[in-house]
């Protein structure tokens, strides 16, 4: 049976190898076709109606860009909505600038055809690809801006412990009365909001705040499958007072987390708190999901059956692959404090049939065997010899054609401009004892001295990537590889 949500893979796919006739097959006549109001500068926002307006709507796009592909990562379907994340790759055609801009997409259907259709990106993003760069910045302000960006984050990761994108994803309310259910003074209310529209994060009409469609979608507590604000709630609580004493950790290269002193593994210190437990794997749930949900997408799955996830936390990622491969079957694998949220997750999307919990501490257990091991965001945790012995654990249980998937904030091969990669390993100097994040280079080395074979680095979204090894036919075994 078709579902919706395959008609909406069908237009991407029509519309990635220029088919726009074949997308407008699934549009009813009258379809709302929608984009930012900030793209009326290009003759590309509001709303157009019907077959004609969206060819016209195409025919200036490839005026305004000379490449534009997009790049759906995940699809939710709930009724007849369909909600798709995504990457647009773009070049501007006066520019020649290329960048990409994350998307979300809203889709409407009705008896099999699509009715509505919404763009929500941030136009500044599309502004930096499509305007030719002339203007210098000024450097003084850059350096100030930067050293003051600590006002930025805490007012995120205030509105998350307030609960503004949760109470206003119940409907849209007037300074006065969402001032009053957060509990906000009137002094700093009306800036702090208005702070939030100025970042892109809120929106407001007549006085009217509201969600935007990203906030909305990843910032309600209340959607467990797609929150990511766990990750803001863990950075508020600990790490914020770890990054207090980044100097002290320079000049001692110790970390200044609590749970990370004086122990070699701190993950079994703070998984002996239930509570911490269950607020991490969120944490890392809402970190991992921009790349998890690429994952899904770009990796083929459907050349294998099985797959491992190592440091599976919630079991997110096992999630979206099951319910998008039902061929396949997986097993999470962590220590035995984070099996009640993984068999939440597997109970809730119905897939305890297909997906289970194997308990352990993967430096001292043997690792589950399958098609595909994952490490998602666990090798950075630990010192190079951990890591050597991880990648060497995967190649012993992995069959022969087996893979290894590593995914990973990197750091570019000349260390010069991956600015995510780089700070991401200085939080593993303030979080883990021995931790730290690598280059692609780096892994592939790593993957080769293990006896992988076939090595590739690919980009999967963000600062994210996954690195990819394979376990050759006429390998000589891992033992004689290291």
């Amino acid at each position: 049976m078709t579902t919706n949500a395959d008609i909406i893979r069908a237009s991407y796919s029509a519309f990635r190898r220029g088919d726009l006739e074949g997308a407008l097959a699934d549009f009813a006549p009258d379809v709302e076709w929608t984009h930012p109001n900030g793209m009326n500068e290009y003759g590309l926002g509001g709303t157009k109606q019907g077959h004609r307006e969206v060819r016209s709507f195409m025919a200036r796009a490839r005026t305004v860009f000379s490449e534009i592909r997009p790049e759906p990562h995940e699809f939710v379907e709930s009724g007849d909505r369909v909600i798709v994340l995504g990457t647009h790759h773009m070049r501007g055609a006066r520019s020649g600038v290329a960048g990409t801009v994350r998307f979300v997409h809203s889709w409407r259907l009705a008896g099999g055809k699509v009715t509505h259709f919404e763009d929500h990106h941030d136009t500044a993003d599309v502004r930096r690809i499509v305007e030719p760069q002339t203007a210098a910045s000024d450097p003084c302000a850059d350096i100030i801006q930067r050293g003051l960006g600590f006002w930025s984050a805490k007012v995120l990761l205030a509105a998350v412990e307030l609960g503004v994108f949760t109470e206003l994803a119940r409907q849209p309310l007037d300074a006065a009365e969402l001032r009053s259910r957060l509990g906000v003074h009137e002094r700093g209310a009306r800036d702090f909001f208005d702070a939030l529209v100025s970042f892109g994060l809120l929106d407001r009409d007549d006085e009217q705040y509201r969600n935007t469609q990203a906030t909305q979608v990843f910032l309600n507590r209340n959607q467990p499958e797609t929150y990511i604000g766990g990750l803001f709630e863990v950075a508020d609580q600990y790490w914020y007072r770890s990054w207090e004493n980044l100097v002290t950790a320079l000049r001692t290269g110790v970390p200044q987390n609590n749970t990370a002193k004086g122990t070699t593994d701190p993950f079994q210190v703070l998984y002996a708190d239930p509570a911490r437990v269950r607020q991490f794997q969120r944490a890392m749930t809402g970190g991992a999901m921009p790349a998890s949900m690429a994952l899904v997408e770009r990796f083929p799955w459907t050349r294998y059956r099985t797959v491992a996830d190592v440091g599976c936390a919630e079991g997110a990622l096992l999630g979206r692959l099951l319910r998008r491969y039902p061929h396949l079957t997986g097993v999470g694998f962590d220590l035995p404090p984070v099996a009640p949220t993984f068999q939440e997750t597997a109970a809730r999307l119905g897939l305890t049939d297909r997906m289970r919990f194997v308990d352990g501490n993967f430096f001292t257990d043997s690792l589950p065997p399958a098609d595909v091991v994952v490490y998602g965001h666990v090798l950075h945790d630990w010192d190079l010899d951990g890591k050597r012995l991880l990648l060497g654990k995967a190649y012993d249980v992995l069959p022969v054609d087996g893979v290894v998937v590593i995914y990973e904030t990197l750091i570019d091969d000349e260390r010069r401009r991956s600015t995510a990669g780089l700070l991401m390993s200085l939080h593993m100097l303030l979080e883990s004892p021995g931790g730290f994040d690598y280059t692609g280079a780096d892994c592939m080395r790593w993957l080769d001295e293990a006896g992988f074979h076939d090595c590739r680095v690919e980009h999967l979204a963000g600062p994210d990537w996954m690195i990819v090894g394979t376990k050759p036919r006429n390998g000589t075994g891992s033992d004689d590889a290291r």
